[in-house]
């Protein structure tokens, strides 16, 4: 966590303690680099600052050439999306190019690739957009669904990147296509994706709230499709509800989820699934364990969570990173840092441009580092290719 906005605005650590309502302790351990610090922690020091959590952060960051170039794309993506609703005259694609770029878009999303999504997302959503204004009738809910997916990756892409506000805007835009998807399920996914702005924002109770509203709004789909894509879709509301709850350091409520969502995971099988974009199962709901106890300060029911574990080899590469990610944190506050390192480095092989850009792995390096008192090749190494540096 940024050290600027402490010294900028700050008066004394007690101060900004008793204003963020977090031990004096924690905080003094976190802004020394001894401990890491949970989205929570960071979530209440912002508000107490009053800056955006992305000024904390230090998102989005710019370490490389690359960084620059996606930069410069997520340019023309808001240049694209402010002009979305007024599309050039030109005669739109044929359905079925779109839907191969459409494709495309969802291939590079749960591959975390970042760069490359970048670049094509906006002239796809040029291209939805003259269609939209040209197809019959009939084809207007294809288009609107592959608008969803569409947005979907770019909502993604953005909170990953730290451009937060941007992705607000986006999330708006899928909500309105999902409307028009007419598709029950859309709609879910449209709601879990809202949902992440009040995570982000560290608005838990808020995002707590929308995700119960949408269960219950939605009850009556699950009564009358038991599918595997509708219990995909269905139980991500419980797994979005397990990372609120936890974050908001309410145990009984996340484990009331756990439950619910592994009731709803023996459903599927023994099997992760992955439909609209959403993966669910066991593997995925251990993943969402692991970190949730790491946010209630747990670290040995998150690596007994972690141990249930089992990936198929369909498994998104972004949720294998996320798991590695949660491993590490987990091992990091048990004081293992040799494990902690390990777990870094495959979530690093799973997903690169995802760990590389979040923020509680640049957030766990730069405490290994502070902590290592001796040469550690491999930690500098992975350091670097973070952008940390001592």
């Amino acid at each position: 966590m940024s050290a600027e906005p402490f010294e900028r605005y700050a008066k004394t650590q007690t101060q900004l303690a008793r204003r963020a309502s977090v031990s004096l302790s924690l905080l003094s351990k976190v802004e020394c680099g001894d401990r890491t610090a949970t989205h929570a922690l960071i979530a209440s020091v912002a508000r107490a600052l009053h800056v955006p959590i992305e000024r904390l952060t230090g998102q989005p960051y710019a370490d490389t050439p690359h960084d620059t170039a996606t930069h410069n794309a997520i340019d023309a993506l808001r240049s694209v999306l402010r002009r979305i609703d007024l599309p050039e005259d030109a005669p739109p694609r044929s359905l079925e190019q779109l839907a191969a770029d459409v494709n495309t878009l969802a291939a590079l999303r749960r591959d975390a690739n970042y760069r490359s999504l970048s670049v094509r997302l906006p002239a796809t959503l040029d291209d939805l957009a003259r269609a939209a204004h040209h197809v019959d009738s009939e084809a207007v809910p294809l288009v609107q669904r592959m608008f969803v997916t569409a947005y979907y990756a770019a909502h993604m892409m953005l909170h990953r990147l730290g451009f937060l506000d941007l992705a607000e805007v986006v999330e708006r835009k899928l909500a309105d296509a999902a409307r028009e998807a007419d598709d029950p399920l859309t709609e879910i996914l449209a709601q879990w994706v809202r949902a992440q702005s009040f995570q982000s924002a560290g608005d838990y109770a808020h995002g707590l709230k929308l995700m119960d509203t949408a269960r219950t709004q939605f009850a009556d789909v699950l009564r009358h499709d038991s599918s595997p894509a509708a219990l995909t879709v269905y139980g991500n509301l419980h797994l979005r509800s397990i990372t609120l709850a936890s974050r908001a350091g309410d145990l009984d409520t996340t484990r009331a989820h756990i439950a619910e969502a592994r009731n709803l995971a023996a459903r599927l099988g023994s099997s992760d699934q992955v439909h609209y974009g959403l993966t669910f199962g066991p593997a995925n709901l251990a993943t969402h364990e692991t970190a949730a106890f790491v946010e209630l300060g747990d670290a040995a029911a998150a690596l007994r969570a972690a141990e249930k574990w089992r990936p198929p080899r369909s498994m998104p590469r972004t949720r294998k990173g996320h798991h590695f990610i949660g491993v590490a944190r987990a091992h990091l506050r048990r004081g293992d840092r040799e494990a902690a390192l390990a777990a870094l480095q495959q979530a690093r092989r799973g997903a690169p441009q995802q760990t590389r850009l979040h923020p509680m792995v640049r957030d766990a390096v730069a405490v290994l580092v502070n902590l290592h008192h001796r040469s550690n090749p491999e930690l500098t190494n992975y350091a670097g290719w973070v952008g940390i540096t001592r």
